[in-house]
């Protein structure tokens, strides 16, 4: 292997993995206490300026929903609790994924902290201090229909004004998604017009990830909206990082107040695998973009506008409200005035985001958009395709992933081969190099043109050997971004009782706290073993420093990835091994034939003995 090549090779391992490893937690979550709360609206009220100066403990939050009536919701996906203090939800337990730490039960969305998820927050101060405090009654303390043969089911929540105009708040939760439709609805029995300044939808602060995704993953995430502009869809992240990583980067976050003005499709806060996300109706106010307003804000109860991407998702995350925002309108007497939401919660799974829907369209939502795909966005959606396409057949991730990496194997066949071939011919014009090496050592022109000669007459090419390897970059960077993230993975047991988490490291056992771990071992081994057999010169025999440190470096890039990824790549070294022993054997075989050839033209070619001994006695 020639130096360019091994430049081409240390390139792939920074730009695929180097990268990332900068970016990754290598300090413990510590717990941060709750942040103080800051409302969405402009103006507040006295008890929400109590809030601000002392925050309630989580215990006091959760006694405080436990004195409302509760209204439990059990479907296939999930199971809701929903209180009358604030008609807002204060539980949602995913049923396909758990907890991977502590309490190994369904995974809790909501924390105990959370107090505006899908609550009603009026701009009208005096009347959002009355309903600061209202108990809301619902139509119904239990909806099943988890085996009830109903698709779907509701639950209306009311709530009367000291002024008399009836509220009404209709969640209808269907049995195979994690979509809820929203109806929030005003009646006025009055004999008067009665004008309200406006509300806000919420959800708030934020929503639980397991301890197990590092915090520094967590940073680009977070509260996002979905732009209606112009030129299509833009995705506008709240958080968004400045600087270089890990040296010296920091993250910024978008002041209060900073929301964009115009039409939008949805906003929300996601987590490295789940997210809520609040998504309008049909009204024009969502859509029009000559109506001049905001219609949503993000609202984080922090004055660090700057922080480390270690502490955001504590810092910002466990503070932060997103809302859709309602503009002022009048209710006439007698009259009722309606509208329609949904919000999705649940898992960022890439086959059920693409298929959500416009309500009442045959548009595409977009929210496939929350899904971090890397740069290379077409290829991310391929592999994760592939990846859904070979669980169907063998109902195993892991299978999935090495199906994977035989088929793309398969697919760079062509090109792999012909960067062997190309690196084999280097080898073999290496001693040709040395030569004139030594014989121009002082004259660099005249060493470059006779290098050039042999390249020309011999038909070889010093970059034909790395153009395969980086043509292979999109591919790899796409696998890399998808099967780091993917939530398919979250939990998928490969081989139990040793891979039993395709998203985590395979680690088996420890040894005084350090973590050991199978598959970075034997991809370790397969590089050291290609080492020893195919050698780590430019020509057969020779040694190269750099590259005989390549096991090493492999060692330590894997340690802490996620099993999927190794297995991967694992499986992709091994048909490397495998295609370079077949082209060595080959090669060897080529030679001997070639030898054996040779010495029999040497031998008939040679006199014999006979005749030498008859020519003498003449």
């Amino acid at each position: 292997m020639d130096k360019r090549s091994i430049i081409a090779i240390a390139m792939v391992f920074v730009i695929l993995f180097l990268w990332p490893l900068l970016f990754s937690n290598r300090k413990k979550n510590t717990a941060i206490p709750p942040p103080k709360e800051q409302q969405i609206v402009q103006k507040q009220e006295e008890k929400s300026k109590t809030d601000v100066t002392e925050p309630k403990s989580a215990s006091k939050i959760v006694s405080n929903w436990q004195q409302g009536t509760i209204t439990t919701v059990q479907t296939p996906l999930y199971e809701a609790k929903l209180t009358s203090d604030g008609a807002r939800i204060v539980s949602w337990k995913l049923k396909k994924y758990f907890n991977r730490t502590g309490d190994l039960g369904e995974f809790n969305l909501i924390s105990n902290t959370a107090q505006k998820c899908l609550t009603i927050q009026f701009h009208d101060p005096k009347l959002q201090e009355e309903m600061s405090k209202a108990l809301w009654k619902p139509d119904k303390q239990m909806l099943n229909i988890e085996n009830n043969g109903y698709d779907s089911g509701t639950v209306e929540f009311k709530y009367t004004t000291s002024d008399g105009i009836e509220v009404f708040k209709k969640m209808t939760f269907s049995k195979d998604s994690y979509l809820v439709d929203l109806n929030v609805s005003f009646y006025n029995p009055t004999s008067q017009t009665v004008k309200l300044s406006g509300y806000d939808l919420c959800w708030g602060n934020g929503i639980n990830e397991d301890t197990l995704v590092p915090t520094m993953e967590l940073a680009k995430d977070g509260p996002a909206v979905l732009l209606k502009t112009e030129k299509g869809a833009k995705l506008m992240k709240h958080w968004q990082r400045s600087g270089f990583g890990c040296f010296g980067g920091k993250q910024t976050l978008l002041p209060n107040g900073q929301e964009y003005e115009g039409p939008i499709y949805w906003v929300d806060f996601s987590g490295k695998y789940f997210a809520a996300v609040l998504i309008p109706g049909n009204d024009s106010w969502w859509s029009e973009p000559k109506q001049s307003g905001k219609r949503y804000t993000v609202t984080t109860g922090t004055n660090d506008d700057s922080v480390s991407p270690n502490d955001v998702w504590h810092t910002w995350g466990d503070s932060t409200t997103i809302a859709l925002t309602k503009r002022e309108f009048a209710l006439l007497a007698g009259k009722t005035e309606s509208d329609g939401f949904q919000a999705y919660v649940g898992p960022k799974k890439w086959n059920i985001l693409r298929n959500i829907k416009i309500k009442d369209s045959s548009e595409s939502l977009k929210l496939g958009k929350m899904i971090d795909f890397g740069i290379f966005t077409p290829l991310g959606k391929a592999t994760l395709w592939l990846l859904q396409l070979f669980y169907n057949l063998g109902k195993n991730y892991g299978i999935s992933v090495i199906l994977i990496s035989v088929l793309i194997k398969i697919l760079y066949l062509p090109l792999t081969q012909k960067s062997f071939n190309s690196m084999n011919k280097m080898q073999e014009l290496q001693p040709r190099f040395n030569e004139l090496r030594e014989k121009y050592r002082d004259d660099p022109q005249r060493l470059n043109k006779e290098t050039m000669k042999i390249y020309k007459q011999q038909g070889a090419n010093p970059l034909s050997g790395c153009l395969p390897l980086l043509l292979q970059i999109p591919v790899f960077w796409a696998l890399f971004s998808t099967l780091r993230g993917a939530v398919e993975l979250r939990g998928a047991v490969f081989i139990a009782g040793w891979i039993n988490d395709l998203s985590l490291p395979d680690t088996v056992a420890a040894f005084s706290g350090f973590p050991i771990r199978i598959l970075p071992l034997i991809l370790t081994g397969s590089t050291l073993a290609q080492q020893l057999l195919f050698g780590t010169g430019s020509a057969p025999g020779q040694s190269n420093k750099m590259m005989a440190l390549m096991p090493v470096f492999m060692l330590f890039i894997f340690y802490g990835m996620p099993s999927g990824l190794v297995l991967y790549w694992l499986c992709n070294d091994a048909f490397t091994f495998g295609h370079r022993y077949i082209i060595k054997r080959s090669k060897d075989k080529k030679e001997k034939d070639e030898n054996e050839r040779k010495l029999k033209n040497e031998v008939k070619d040679k006199p014999t003995g006979k005749r030498n001994s008859s020519k003498g006695k003449k």
